[in-house]
């Protein structure tokens, strides 16, 4: 019997697979469950619609993805902080601060948890970050924290 898994089920297949199976397991086991459907005719054509719009789904997010890319091309964005001895920061530079001036210099909303950064920023300096906003498009970026202005200080 052919059924059309709904979960991962391990040594079987991953979701939204069609997978050949035999009828006591299909209708003792997976079906009850909910691990997975019959293949019949309408469930295939549901099927066939479902990865019709998740490829549809895809390509717009890496079209976003790629235009944003431009946008961020060969940037580098400066990030100023106050600052004590030896040139650290009061603080770090974390992915939501980064996140936050990519907004507000370019209007560019990004989730900070697609910024690769290993470890917050704590020293002045230019550093290399990546950006993963499809799994086919990568953005570097250099990030540079400067020493907040004393015209710019907040009082």
């Amino acid at each position: 019997m052919k059924v059309i898994l709904r979960e991962n089920v391990e040594n079987l297949g991953t979701k939204d697979e069609i997978v050949q199976v035999s009828d006591g397991y299909a209708r003792n086991f997976l079906i009850p469950r909910g691990l997975a459907l019959p293949a019949t005719p309408s469930e295939l054509k549901k099927w066939e619609e479902r990865k019709r719009i998740e490829k549809q789904k895809a390509e717009r997010e890496k079209f976003k993805a790629k235009k944003i890319e431009e946008k961020l091309k060969n940037v580098t964005l400066v990030i100023e902080r106050e600052v004590g001895e030896e040139g650290k920061l009061f603080g770090s530079v974390t992915t939501h601060d980064i996140a936050s001036q990519i907004k507000k210099d370019f209007n560019v909303s990004i989730d900070h948890r697609k910024i690769n950064l290993d470890q917050p920023i704590r020293v002045i300096g230019i550093r290399d970050i990546s950006i993963r906003l499809h799994p086919e498009v990568e953005i570097p970026l250099k990030v540079e924290v400067k020493k907040r202005s004393e015209n710019g200080e907040k009082k």
